[in-house]
């Protein structure tokens, strides 16, 4: 009878082929971040949370085929809120005067950019960095739905 070898490491893969591992941390990275910007929103309002968007590209891994898939209506709007809230920038920067001609401006913690992921044809994920709602909602396929108005 043979013992297993206990430095060997099995990689389960779950549907489709998608290493379980690297779903459950897509997963729990989305779930995080959610949860943050649900604690840190706060009365804020812009131009891109009063309008309505849809989604153009497949950016949602459905959790039972392992499929990709549009967003439904309500993941648009929550991704959308959580872009905008994480992708924010201050309005009024506090300025003071630096060496020479320098201007030294206090960005308070903001302008870190957005990391955001979606699901590519080949079951891998693309990553982007963005620093602006308008760079992250071209990126994740979502526009301006007009045709609600």
């Amino acid at each position: 009878m043979t013992k297993p070898n206990p430095g060997r490491r099995s990689r389960k893969q779950g549907h489709a082929g998608f290493p379980t591992l690297k779903i459950a941390i897509v997963l729990g990275l989305i779930a995080a971040v959610s949860f943050a910007v649900f604690l840190a929103s706060g009365a804020k309002s812009s131009n891109a949370a009063q309008k309505r968007y849809k989604a153009t590209r497949e950016i949602v891994v459905d959790k039972q085929s392992g499929q990709r898939r549009l967003p439904t209506q309500e993941e648009v709007d929550e991704t959308v809120a959580n872009l905008n809230e994480l992708a924010a920038r201050p309005e009024d920067v506090p300025e003071t005067q630096g060496a020479g001609d320098a201007i030294i401006a206090d960005l308070g913690g903001g302008y870190g950019g957005v990391m955001l992921a979606r699901p590519t044809e080949d079951g891998n994920w693309e990553t982007r960095c963005v620093f602006t709602f308008e760079e992250g909602a071209d990126f994740l396929g979502l526009v301006e739905d007009i045709s609600a108005e």
